[in-house]
């Protein structure tokens, strides 16, 4: 089988980070014409296709997600390979197609005329296994529905539980390093655990923070975070998005996507070394918990002690453990109904803020912090669940809901000058807890008027964040620069400087049609209504404050799919995000609002897999906060932020062993309207260009078989430290590498290197007394085992 062919620009674009693999060597076919005779009971599609492969001795590679909650009769009596295949996958929409040693599962092509599809009852999730390639074929971020990725008129990138593996990436960010249009660890590695991402040049810490389509409220501290070995897939939806999930920012959400209870038993247990005394064990159960798979089960556990690269000059380091588990239950009565209920417990404990003392921007090994008092501390739980069920080939509904709680203590010493003494500090608690409630209600109807097929979503959402905080204040001792002293005792802050409830309520009414025209065009035609609600009540100065309002928002995309797999598109969009605060004459702002112009193309070949997708985006985000000229001290929302660029990404999955990702973007943001004197200058934190690729090689039919190999390279260009533009930091190029060997499919030894030359770099600096170290290199090694 030949390798997938670039498209020209995007082959330019990707040339300097990685080279494309020679041509896969054509394989023997199986005999696929000998039968045999199989006795494969009813059951989930992914595990009748799992134990037809196996007794038949053939390796077959899914994508979960093209299995997810379907149903299948099993198969009995004698066939040839391929008539096995066949009859198994009747009217599916699906069939499976040779690739390299294997067969690889395909969504068919369109066909002129009508095709007889199995109607999928899926969950977001995928199988056991995860998603086996680097590249996914549908995703549910997008349009809310299960659509092939050629036919959403946005940009989406999919980094599924393949890649992460390989990358054996330790957090979100880190699974996000090689995904076009997102800067991640803009402040460098954070040991409080936070996600810093910007997309498209927009923040996406908090208000594009999704799991399993419901999106994570947060406040302050209090920010929900996400264990990676907990997730199948994550999902990047870039532009603006709140025809779908409401209030965000204009670069688009992030979402993270569980690992869901599977009808074929797969066990696994792994435990991992490394750098800065890293040690964590893992494991991953799930199965049937009855004969006829209708009652399903999957218990994650992860148990972490480590320290990061940051040490105190006394030899204490500054630690990041962790404690998780996630139970999950399924009960799938018939191929038509599904309903999982999930839980999870998460406990961090770790230094705190890093406050790295900064000498005319070089940061120095001295912290403005105290090993005997810095610490955060988060406790965070959670409980939902997702409920499908079909009526008949026309309707179905789907509701999903979640309910989570954070509680956060951070105890930090900042600086508050210099005096005779030394470096002044001051000593402050930050005691917070937060309560969200999510909830999404969907119908769906999939039918035909006259040429046009039609699937239509009405939905209603529903989000509550109930956020307490109290911070209070006091004295530290100074830091003598040349003599600092750690270990020493600093009593509990305990002066009030903030104690308040804030609450925000938002309620969306959402309707989306997509209309397949003639087998190849795509029109997505969708608008939503919001109803939103934000209360402040402080407690210490007895002032409250109330902000209200309405927005509507809407997107209307267009798509083509060429029969060879080209899939040409354009879209408008919008979003809209509330601004918080009053004016000089007590008014709330009106919210920030975006609208994007995007065109692009992208291209699956048939029959591979593989996916490549060139993005033209035009973002102009409107009502931003800047100085009010004529009430000095106070904001007003007339300011204005532009952000154009291209993206370009390729994906590969070769049966022949070969694994690629790699991207480049272009960003060009300005900051088109303000009152501070920033006005021309370029966003802090927004790199202009960036790159990335990753190659992995698998061995399979060699004395070798069973070694792959992996190695990347991440380029992040200069950016700016702050809206002024007096502070630039210098651009970076990291490699990052991977070696792993599997023994009798079921015991793993890998290592991983991230950062593996050791560069030392800044991931940026707010004031030359105030910068933030990139990520230092570490080393993880780990042993798995299936069972």
């Amino acid at each position: 089988m030949q390798v997938p062919a670039l498209p020209a620009a995007l082959a330019l674009a990707l040339a300097s980070t990685v080279l494309l693999p020679p041509t896969a060597a054509q394989a023997a076919e199986p005999a696929t014409a000998q039968q045999r005779s199989y006795n494969i009971p009813a059951g989930s599609l992914d595990q009748v296709l799992n134990r037809y492969a196996q007794d038949a001795g053939v390796m077959l590679t899914v994508d979960g997600a093209l299995t997810a909650g379907r149903q299948s009769a099993g198969l009995r009596g004698s066939y040839g390979l391929n008539d096995g295949f066949a009859a198994i996958l009747s009217g599916s929409g699906l069939a499976a197609v040779t690739q390299g040693s294997g067969y690889v599962l395909r969504r068919l092509p369109p066909q002129s005329g009508d095709v007889a599809t199995l109607a999928p009852v899926s969950v977001s999730g995928s199988g056991a296994a995860g998603d086996a390639t680097y590249v996914a074929e549908t995703s549910r971020a997008g349009s809310k529905t299960e659509t092939s990725i050629l036919d959403v008129p946005q940009s989406i990138s999919v980094i599924t539980r393949r890649q992460m593996e390989a990358q054996n990436a330790q957090s979100v960010t880190e699974v996000l390093r090689y995904v076009p249009g997102v800067n991640v660890e803009t402040y460098g590695i954070d040991p409080k655990g936070f996600d810093w991402v910007m997309i498209r040049g927009f923040n996406a810490q908090s208000s594009s923070d999704y799991k399993d389509g419901l999106r994570q409220g947060g406040s302050g501290y209090t920010l929900f975070r996400s264990e990676p070995f907990a997730l199948e897939r994550i999902e990047v939806l870039r532009g603006p998005s709140s025809v779908l999930y409401g209030q965000g920012d204009a670069g688009g959400i992030i979402n993270r996507v569980s690992k869901m209870p599977q009808a074929t038993p797969h066990y696994e247990a792994e435990l991992e070394y490394g750098t800065y005394q890293r040690k964590q064990a893992a494991v991953d159960l799930t199965g049937p918990v009855n004969e006829d798979a209708t009652l399903m089960y999957r218990v994650i556990g992860v148990a972490r002690n480590a320290n990061t690269q940051f040490t105190y000059p006394n030899g204490d380091r500054i630690e990041d453990d962790r404690r998780y588990i996630a139970p999950s239950f399924t009960w799938a009565p018939s191929a038509d109904t599904r309903f999982t209920l999930m839980a999870e417990y998460l406990r961090d404990r770790s230094g705190g803020t890093i406050g790295t003392v900064t000498i005319n921007g070089k940061p120095t090994n001295m912290r403005n912090g105290d090993p005997n008092f810095n610490r955060f501390d988060q406790d965070q739980k959670s409980v939902g669940y997702l409920f499908e069920h079909r009526f008949n080939e026309t309707f179905q509904v789907r509701q999903s809901m979640r309910y989570g709680q954070v509680n956060a203590i951070l105890d930090n010493l900042l600086l508050s000058g210099l005096g005779a003494t030394g470096i002044q500090r001051v000593a402050r608690r930050f005691d917070e807890t937060m309560a969200n409630f999510a909830m999404d209600n969907q119908l769906q109807a999939d039918f035909k008027t006259g040429p046009l097929a039609h699937t239509v979503l009405v939905g209603l959402d529903y989000n509550r964040v109930h956020a307490d905080a109290r911070r209070d204040t006091g004295s530290a001792p100074a830091l003598n620069p040349y003599n600092p002293v750690y270990g020493i005792d600093v009593p509990t802050p305990s002066t009030p400087i903030y104690d308040g409830l804030e609450r925000t309520y938002q309620t969306g009414l959402y309707l989306q049609d997509q209309i397949k025209i003639a087998e190849r065009w795509m029109l997505t035609v969708g608008g939503r209504y919001d109803w939103y609600e934000q209360k402040l009540e402080n407690r210490l100065s007895q002032v409250d404050s109330k902000q209200t309002g309405e927005h509507f928002t809407g997107r209307v995309g267009l798509n083509y799919v060429f029969a060879n797999g080209v899939a040409p598109y354009v879209s408008y969009a919008q979003s809209f995000l509330p601004n918080s605060g009053t004016t000089a004459t007590g008014s709330t702002f009106s919210p920030s609002q975006a609208r994007q112009w995007e065109a692009g193309v992208k291209y699956q070949p048939v029959g591979s897999s593989a996916l490549y997708t060139v993005a033209v985006f035009d973002i102009r985000k409107t009502n931003v906060l800047t100085n009010d000229l004529s009430n000095p001290g106070f904001a007003i929302a007339a300011g204005e932020v532009k952000s154009r660029g291209v993206e370009l990404e390729g994906k590969f999955s070769l049966g022949s062993g070969w694994d690629f990702t790699g991207s480049y973007t272009f960003v060009d943001a300005e900051i088109s309207r303000s009152n501070d004197g920033t006005k021309g200058n370029r966003p802090s934190l927004v790199p202009e260009h960036s790159a990335s690729g990753w190659l992995n090689y698998t061995f399979r039919d060699s004395l070798l078989a069973g070694l792959s190999v992996g190695a990347g390279v991440r380029y992040v260009g200069s950016t700016y430290g702050n809206n002024t533009n007096t502070l630039k930091i210098d651009s970076h190029t990291l490699v990052d590498a991977g070696l792993s060997y599997t023994y009798d499919k079921q015991l793993t030894f890998s290592v991983n290197a991230t950062n593996l030359f050791d560069k030392d770099y800044l991931a940026t600096c707010s004031d030359l007394t105030d910068c933030y170290p990139g990520n230092k290199r570490a080393v993880i090694g780990r042993v798995k085992y299936k069972f």
